[in-house]
């Protein structure tokens, strides 16, 4: 399914260019697989390298892996509102699991990928983040507002990333 959709195989991993940005697709084992028995989640992400730029991480080599991604979500939080974990044992139906995984992916992981295609839903959904992601999303969604506002309850709410989230400002023109 993800084929039709151009997205190419790496690992565990899909990946689909999208300008010099990525959306990715990550099939993450637990890590109590033993034998027949296992399970794992689905990761989707959407690395931007525009905010990962303004944000002071150096450009991804390569195809970004989905823990590198300006924004993540599980399929199974979005598709069933939790943490979820699809079980493979013996016995079970495989194909009623693949058929569930086309279908989560086709109702919600696809289309989420696609909203956060665009800058602004980015920098809306990190906006209750205090970290750099977030206010370089707000500063490049136009925001700069907004993006002074994110600076400063970040730096409330972690003292300790204040030297580093300053230097940020400092090096973007925000008055702290």
């Amino acid at each position: 399914m993800l084929r039709a959709h151009v997205f190419k195989k790496s690992g565990r991993n899909r990946h689909k260019t999208d300008g010099e940005n990525w959306l990715i697709v990550n099939v993450q084992a637990s890590r109590s697989n033993f034998g027949d028995r296992g399970q794992f989640a689905v990761n989707l992400g959407v690395n931007m390298a525009s905010v990962a730029a303004l944000s002071g991480e150096g450009a991804v080599a390569g195809k970004p892996k989905e823990y590198e991604s300006t924004i993540r979500e599980r399929l199974g939080s979005l598709a069933y509102g939790q943490d979820y974990w699809w079980v493979v044992e013996p016995g079970i139906n495989l194909s009623a699991i693949s058929a569930d995984l086309v279908e989560k992916m086709q109702s919600v992981g696809l289309p989420w990928l696609d909203i956060h295609r665009d800058l602004s839903h980015v920098a809306a959904a990190l906006r209750d983040s205090p970290s750099l992601k977030s206010f370089s999303a707000s500063w490049l969604a136009g925001d700069k507002a907004e993006a002074s506002r994110r600076l400063q309850a970040a730096i409330t709410s972690r003292p300790a990333a204040k030297e580093r989230f300053s230097a940020w400002a400092v090096k973007n023109g925000i008055a702290l």
